[in-house]
């Protein structure tokens, strides 16, 4: 760890605090990059935890609720209602697979594809303007950082892992 004389003078007098206000900072600046995707969005119904859901949805192939609350980190009852929404409006269809009819699989309709495809074009522009100024090193080794900390804070490897991986290895629906 470094020494407080080797920070920089603007975060010497609150060393003691950085921890606390790393986790500040990047709740706010993902809050931040959220209020401006649903101002982005309004007119659609879509906002950021609805678009997290598709992107959940089209990554995996199969995808369950159960896959939905890890990954999206929205509470079940918000994430239950929030698919209802998305399958009322056409965007998301849900089946159950034959062999076991407890089980309900989501994907996205055809209207659900088109619309992720053009919303992960303003979500892309938002990242860049989020990331002006932050040079590809940098941003590598925040991933780097972010990945620790997601192994640090997870229950086990297996969580961990498959967050970092976005589902895990395998569960990747092909990209066209």
């Amino acid at each position: 760890m470094e020494s407080d004389d080797q920070l920089p003078e603007a975060l010497r007098a609150i060393s003691a605090e950085i921890p606390d206000y790393l986790f500040y900072l990047l709740f706010h600046a993902t809050r931040q990059r959220e209020i401006a995707f649903d101002a982005a969005f309004a007119d659609t119904g879509i906002n950021m935890n609805r678009l997290r859901t598709l992107s959940v949805i089209r990554r995996l192939d199969g995808c369950t609720m159960k896959d939905l609350a890890r990954l999206t980190a929205i509470d079940r009852t918000t994430l239950t209602r929030s698919v209802d929404q998305l399958v009322e409006q056409g965007l998301v269809e849900r089946s159950t697979p034959a062999g076991d009819r407890r089980k309900v699989q989501m994907c996205l309709s055809p209207a659900g594809e088109a619309f992720h495809t053009e919303a992960l074009k303003v979500v892309a522009a938002f990242n860049r303007r989020a990331l002006d100024g932050v040079s590809r090193k940098d941003q590598v080794k925040m991933l780097e950082i972010l990945n620790q900390v997601i192994h640090n804070l997870s229950a086990d490897r297996e969580t961990a892992r498959e967050l970092v991986t976005f589902g895990g290895p395998g569960r990747h629906r092909a990209v066209a």
